[in-house]
């Protein structure tokens, strides 16, 4: 079987594609702007203060500006997101770029990751990776590299006003057949991160769902969903068995929803609600199909612009914003 390689971006006050960017917040409480942050890029930063007597929620700055997701209790471990789930298939996890910028910076010579956010596997905790087998000892100067693991760890490449600058790579080849994106805080409060993650993984090539979906609303209520096909954060790299019942189950399930499916064997791709003006052209030129068909025209067209708009916002690759 195949293997197809995948990659999704994830910004949350910080973006990918920007060099050098200076997000920060204040989380000194002394400070006139305590609680705000600065040159937010894309998406919000994290921050996590749980005094709602003295500091209500919705009334720290960041939270009037919309410019942080504020929680109000502690966590060891927080889920961000799920960045593909493959029951019964196959995965290779092959790489990712992780960047915070956080009130805390790397821990014990980099043996535990307090605020730096990771894609991780199943049964491995966010603080100690499957990357860090031993302590690394060779951390008296900056940046950092071991040959073994193959990762390449960055303390402050450059400045920001407030906080630290965590950057951690690694390539290589994890076998799983899912991945979550999670982050250790250590059970902190008081504490601030924003950060952005790009994450690259194969899987076997199959029949695909098109439809972005979210992972705890959409797609695990539905097991029709879950044996019939896989979930991927970016709603394209979704692979199943069968394209006739992806499609069938498709149509049960979200009737009233744009949704793609493409059929890898006769090179076929079926649009439901949707026409070939609402299909992007990088989605073309990535599956490279043969013959489109249109099972269902679109009978509302804001179903297919808001397929697109979903689609393009999950797909955002370096370059921009």
């Amino acid at each position: 079987m195949p293997f197809v390689t995948s990659i999704k971006n994830f910004n949350y006050g910080t973006a990918t594609y920007s060099s050098k960017p200076i997000t920060y917040c204040q989380n000194n409480t002394s400070a006139s702007d305590y609680g705000k942050c600065y040159n937010i890029i894309q998406g919000r930063a994290v921050f996590v203060q749980t005094d709602t007597t003295t500091y209500p929620v919705g009334s720290l700055p960041c939270e009037v500006d919309n410019t942080c997701i504020r929680y109000t209790s502690t966590s060891s471990g927080r889920l961000f997101d799920t960045v593909f789930s493959y029951t019964g298939k196959q995965a290779i996890l092959q790489y990712f770029w992780a960047r915070s910028h956080s009130s805390f910076n790397f821990v014990g010579n980099i043996l535990y990751l307090i605020t730096t956010v990771v894609p991780i596997t199943p049964g491995v905790y966010p603080s100690i990776l499957w990357m860090f087998p031993a302590i690394n000892y060779e951390v008296s100067s900056w940046p950092v590299y071991d040959p073994v693991e193959n990762w390449k760890a960055y303390l402050n490449p450059y400045t920001i006003p407030v906080g630290y600058v965590n950057i951690l790579r690694w390539h290589g080849n994890v076998f799983t057949s899912s991945a979550t994106l999670s982050v250790y805080e250590s059970n902190n409060n008081n504490i601030w991160y924003a950060f952005d993650v790009a994450v690259s993984w194969a899987y076997e090539s199959s029949p695909l769902a098109i439809i972005p979906l979210d992972y705890g609303r959409d797609y695990v209520p539905f097991r029709e969903l879950r044996s019939t096909f896989g979930y991927a954060a970016n709603g394209v790299d979704q692979p199943g068995w069968n394209a006739d019942d992806m499609i069938r189950v498709l149509k049960d399930i979200f009737p009233d929803r744009a949704w793609a499916v493409y059929d890898d064997k006769q090179y076929v791709l079926y649009l439901y609600n949707l026409t070939i003006d609402y299909v992007p052209d990088w989605l073309i030129d990535k599956l490279a199909p043969v013959e489109i068909k249109v099972l269902q025209p679109p009978s509302n067209l804001s179903t297919a612009q808001a397929w697109l708009n979903e689609l393009n916002a999950r797909n955002r690759q370096a370059g921009g914003p």
